[in-house]
C-alpha cells in the first residue's frame, strides 16, 4: 500500500468511485441500454421481416411474370388457332359458295338453252306454217292463171293432203 500512499492515490476515493461507477452502471444498464438494445432488436427485426417480405415480393413477381408470358404464349398460340380454322373454314365456305354458283350457273344455262330450243323450235313450226301458208297462196296464184278449174281444184286437194 505504500506504492499506493507514494503516487498519491486515495484508496476510499477509488472505491467510492468504483462504487459510484457500478451504480451508475447499474442505472444506466436498466434504464437506457436494456430499453435501447430492444429497440435495436425490434428494429433488427423489422429490418429483417422487410427484407424477407421483399424477397417474396420479388419472387412473386418473378413468378407472376412467368405466368404471365405463358399465358400470353398460349393467347398468342390460341389467337393463332383460331385464325387457322377461321381461313379453312373461310376456304370451304368459298369453295361451297363456287360450286352452289357454278351449280346454279350451270342450271341457268340448261333453263336458258331449253328455252331457246323451244323458242327455235316454235319458231321454225311459225316459219314452216308462214312458207306453207306463202307456198300454198303462190301455188293457188300459179294454178288460178295456169290451169283451168277442174285442174286447180284437184292440184289444190293434193297439196292439202300432203301438207296436212
Amino acid at each position: 500500500m505504500e506504492i499506493i500512499s507514494t503516487l498519491g492515490i486515495d484508496a476510499k476515493l477509488i472505491l467510492a468511485q468504483v462504487i459510484n461507477f457500478l451504480i451508475l452502471f447499474f442505472i444506466l444498464k436498466k434504464l437506457i441500454y436494456k430499453p435501447v438494445i430492444g429497440l435495436l432488436e425490434k428494429r433488427k427485426l423489422m429490418v429483417e421481416q422487410s427484407v424477407h417480405n421483399s424477397q417474396k415480393i420479388e419472387e412473386r413477381l418473378v413468378a407472376l411474370e412467368v405466368e404471365r408470358t405463358k399465358i400470353l404464349s398460349e393467347a398468342s398460340n390460341n389467337a393463332m388457332a383460331v385464325m387457322e380454322q377461321a381461313k379453312k373454314e373461310a376456304a370451304e365456305e368459298h369453295q361451297k359458295a363456287m360450286a352452289t354458283a357454278k351449280k346454279e350457273i350451270s342450271t341457268l344455262a340448261e333453263r336458258y338453252r331449253a328455252q331457246l330450243k323451244s323458242e327455235k323450235d316454235q319458231m321454225f313450226e311459225d316459219l314452216k306454217a308462214d312458207v306453207a301458208d306463202l307456198i300454198v297462196i303462190s301455188c293457188e296464184k300459179i294454178i288460178r292463171k295456169e290451169f283451168t278449174k277442174d285442174d286447180q281444184k284437184r292440184l289444190e286437194a293434193a297439196i292439202k293432203n300432203e301438207i296436212s
